[in-house]
């Protein structure tokens, strides 16, 4: 794989302006708590504090490579601003009291736990369909891009089908759960009061010694789980031999881990640099082994990460609401956006690393589109 260099523009003329070249924000009145990219590649959806679910579409009349200009004189490229307002955002009723739970679809759009545990589907275009009216408030929610979808509640997990939202199998087992992830080859992980399960539907579910709390973060080929321990640390699992590795080392809990493919490598939330360990020298023994240097330290406590899908590169928003790119394993790093006081929420990469998208806690939310040559 080629090495991924950032571009360096002029931090005092160009970076002020980068975001508002390459972002479509808006501000539809409440905090994003979360945010998710349907599978279709084509919407993104930020869950808000107020319970409303706000609906972007990644289609843009004016890209950002439709704006790049070269001038014939000093070869020099810039990016002229949009000349059209953005159309709104897609703004649902609120279907929770406070934050929902949202996940894409297996189908199509999005599914949402609201209200004692009423599941909904919504479209794109904003249009909400209750599936199940449901009795007990959820906790996690995950689909499998298969068709199936689960729900953690009080009485424990169960599966069902989203064609014909018929329940068909529930963990032989009663435990809270507050974290469903979906492995790659159809097993569920379930982060829980009783641990780490690891349950394939008819059979008993695997438990492990992890006291794992919300939600969890899967390599892209399911070979390392992760996120934060009841204790404020980060733990790993290595699923073929599960290992665990446990660090403790943060400044805050680390709520935010993401796996990099390109870089073999994990990055989590809670210090006041980019924390990120190699994969190929697992912290088992020692929070330092493996430990990797990306981006610059600085005063304020990382709240988010997302590592890129394809390149070594990972992106990081700030408690003070600014956002960086960062060559992996490297000092260098990308100021996208500057601080402004309030904290990035919810920081995710489409799956094919073309838009960027986050939400904070002032209620702004935004999509970067990266033009196809920035990062060479």
């Amino acid at each position: 794989m080629d090495q991924t260099t950032l571009p360096r523009p002029d931090a005092a003329s160009v970076q002020p302006a980068l975001f508002e070249l390459l972002a479509r924000s808006w501000t539809p009145g409440a905090a994003v708590t979360s945010l998710c990219f349907d599978r279709a590649g084509a919407t993104v959806a930020f869950a808000l504090a107020d319970g409303r679910i706000a609906l972007a579409a990644l289609a843009d009349a004016e890209p950002p490579e439709k704006r790049i200009r070269q001038e014939v004189d000093t070869g020099r490229t810039t990016i002229r601003p949009r000349d059209k307002a953005l159309p709104p955002l897609a703004l649902t009723e609120a279907l929770e009291d406070g934050p929902a739970r949202i996940v894409a679809s297996n189908s199509h759009g999005f599914l949402v736990a609201g209200r004692f545990g009423q599941i909904f589907r919504v479209t794109p275009r904003g249009q909400v369909l209750r599936l199940l009216k449901g009795t007990q408030p959820v906790s996690a929610l995950a689909t499998d891009g298969q068709g199936r979808f689960a729900i953690a509640q009080e009485t424990g997990v169960t599966l069902y089908d989203e064609t014909d939202l018929v329940p068909f199998q529930s963990l032989p087992a009663r435990c809270r759960a507050d974290g469903l992830h979906f492995l790659p080859d159809g097993e569920l992980a379930i982060a829980s009061e009783q641990g780490l399960l690891l349950w394939r539907p008819g059979s008993p579910p695997e438990r492990h010694p992890v006291q794992a709390e919300g939600a969890m973060a899967i390599a892209t080929d399911g070979g390392w789980l992760g996120g934060a321990t009841r204790s404020g640390g980060l733990w790993l699992m290595q699923r073929n031999s599960h290992h665990i590795a446990q660090i403790g080392n943060f400044r805050a809990p680390p709520g935010s881990t993401s796996f990099s493919a390109p870089s073999g490598a994990v990055f989590a939330s809670g210090a006041f640099r980019i924390a990120g360990w190699s994969l190929q020298d697992a912290p088992f023994t020692s929070d330092a082994t493996g430990a990797l240097r990306n981006g610059r330290p600085g005063l304020v406590l990382i709240e988010t990460v997302a590592a890129h899908p394809d390149r070594p590169l990972v992106a990081a928003g700030s408690a003070d609401g600014a956002v960086v790119v960062a060559q992996i394993g490297q000092p260098d790093e990308m100021l996208l956006r500057h601080a402004c006081g309030s904290p990035v929420t919810a920081l995710c990469w489409s799956a094919n690393g073309t838009h960027l998208a986050l939400g904070t806690a002032a209620g702004d939310a935004a999509i970067v589109t990266f033009p196809p040559h920035l990062f060479k």
